[in-house]
């Protein structure tokens, strides 16, 4: 099992902390602000795509320096390009109903 762990800014200044685990090849996030209590998980298909991205960069300097394998940034690579296919076929499928 595979633990990675950053954080953030929002645009207002609060602090989110993300949680990745990745186990018998499967991906699950979690998050949550430096006020709440308890974390919020997410499934790969929910969590926010520009913190899926963000999490892709973390994982690619790592593997820079030896500290995660290449499958596992081709795991979440994949993950974007599929989630980005099925946002953009979701905005063709609305356009073409309008």
């Amino acid at each position: 099992m595979a633990r990675h762990e950053w954080r953030d800014r929002k645009e207002d200044g609060e602090i989110i902390f993300h949680r990745a685990n990745q186990h018998a090849g499967k991906w699950r996030f979690q998050s949550k602000s430096k006020k709440a209590e308890r974390w919020t998980y997410f499934e790969p298909e929910e969590f926010p795509l520009s913190d899926l991205k963000d999490f892709r960069d973390i994982i690619w300097t790592k593997h820079e320096r030896r500290r995660v394998h290449q499958g596992h940034f081709d795991q979440i690579e994949n993950l974007i390009k599929s989630r980005e296919a099925a946002e953009a076929s979701a905005a063709d499928a609305s356009s073409e109903e309008e």
